[in-house]
């Protein structure tokens, strides 16, 4: 069933989805499509997971393709759960993307001419924003309770991990009170490139134009056009592009 078709259609998208409005400039492509939204229940990425999806569980997809996700494969849920306020917007058609759904309240935007491989896991109401004309060879992307932005044209070689936040609860020993209570985050602009086996850890902006190297590891901001390596990673030169 499809329950929304509208034209403007990024900006309204985002509005519904309750992200930042400002993650239009990352869909030059996406912002021309015509786009459809219908209950992921009634989609083919939901085939064979027996969890119950509520009303508000959504699938937005390039108008037309809505069965054009093969290279999706959905999966978290437990049997027999009562599954909320999840919103997929699966714009891009290419690649080969596990995503992992750990809870409600999730929302996932990848954008038109991106192609994934690898897996994307979500859980603790987090987001994940993905933009136009992005590849990734089998990377690792993991939020919970966080918010992951990644721009357009970026480029992520393989075994890339970026790691919004803790896997597991992280507690005081004397206490037992956890460590980290506030949202996590990760920025990365656009026309960013990610070397090999790199990896990017919580509340860290990665700006625009910038070269991560080869088995780097990213704990503090990245300043645009520049490049940055080692662990952790420092600044080995700025006023630097890159070409694909």
């Amino acid at each position: 069933m499809t329950i929304k078709t509208e034209t403007p259609l990024i900006e309204p998208l985002f509005r519904m989805m309750g992200l930042p409005p400002s993650l239009v400039r990352y869909c030059p492509v996406s912002s021309t499509k015509p786009l459809r939204t219908m209950y992921l229940r009634d989609s083919p990425l939901v085939k064979g997971l027996d969890a119950s999806w509520g009303d508000d569980c959504l699938l937005t997809t390039v108008d037309g393709e809505h069965d054009q996700l093969g290279h999706v494969k959905l999966s978290g849920p437990a049997a027999g759960k009562q599954v909320s306020g999840v919103h997929l917007a699966l714009l891009g058609g290419k690649g080969q993307l596990n995503l992992v759904l750990g809870g409600d309240h999730l929302k996932a935007v990848i954008g038109a001419g991106t192609v994934l491989r690898g897996g994307l896991h979500l859980a603790a109401k987090a987001t994940a924003f993905i933009g136009d004309n992005t590849t990734m060879g089998q990377s690792r992307l993991a939020a919970s309770y966080a918010d992951l932005v990644v721009g357009d044209d970026c480029q992520f070689s393989e075994d890339v991990v970026v790691q919004c936040s803790d896997q597991h609860a992280l507690c005081d020993a004397e206490t037992g009170a956890p460590i980290h209570t506030q949202r996590r985050h990760i920025r990365i602009g656009r026309h960013v490139w990610l070397g090999r086996r790199a990896m990017v850890l919580p509340d860290v902006t990665v700006g625009a134009g910038s070269v991560v190297e080869s088995g780097a590891v990213v704990t503090t901001n990245v300043q645009p056009n520049t490049m940055v390596g080692g662990a952790p990673a420092q600044l080995l030169r700025d006023k630097v592009t890159w070409k694909r």
